[in-house]
């Protein structure tokens, strides 16, 4: 089944989790996954997005990697020159993070402070699918259902782990 076309004006939306770039960026047994998604994403004139969180979430677990073990120096060196240059093709939310911070919280009640992040990518989502097509691309499971629960109008496309 063909997809509509879609305007300039309302162009087909894509929010990327972390844990996309995280597994491309430090080439974790998902990255060729990832990579395809990404690619399979940008051929089809999908515009990436992503709400701010993103920049501390992939930069902290990149440390922790290093600080681990599971990356050299050269590979962390790597990974963050990596994520810098996917960043460039990744936009920020249209109207600023600062809308999202009610409604983040509102997704985030009755779930750990762990989920804190994640409201920002789904209330992205929402935002973005007001205007058009959106989805969030995500390895994380637990997203699908914290999304399925606050936000079931909007689609989640879990890759396989």
């Amino acid at each position: 089944m063909s997809q509509p076309t879609q305007t300039q004006s309302n162009p087909r939306a894509v929010v990327i989790d972390s844990n996309i770039l995280i597994s491309i960026c430090s080439r974790e047994p998902t990255h060729q996954t990832a990579k395809s998604a990404f690619s399979d994403y940008a051929a089809k004139g999908w515009r990436f997005y992503a709400p701010g969180a993103i920049l501390t979430e992939v930069l902290f677990i990149l440390c922790k990697k290093l600080q681990d073990g599971l990356l050299t120096e050269g590979e962390h060196q790597k990974a963050v020159k990596a994520f810098n240059n996917y960043m460039k093709s990744i936009n920020p939310a249209p109207q600023g993070d600062i809308g999202f911070i009610l409604r983040a919280e509102e997704i985030r009640k009755g779930y750990s402070c762990l989920h804190s992040a994640d409201g920002f990518f789904i209330a992205l989502t929402e935002e973005l699918a007001k205007g058009g097509p959106a989805e969030l691309l995500t390895f994380d499971k637990r997203l699908v259902n914290v999304a399925a629960s606050n936000a079931p109008t909007i689609i989640v496309n879990l890759l396989p782990s």
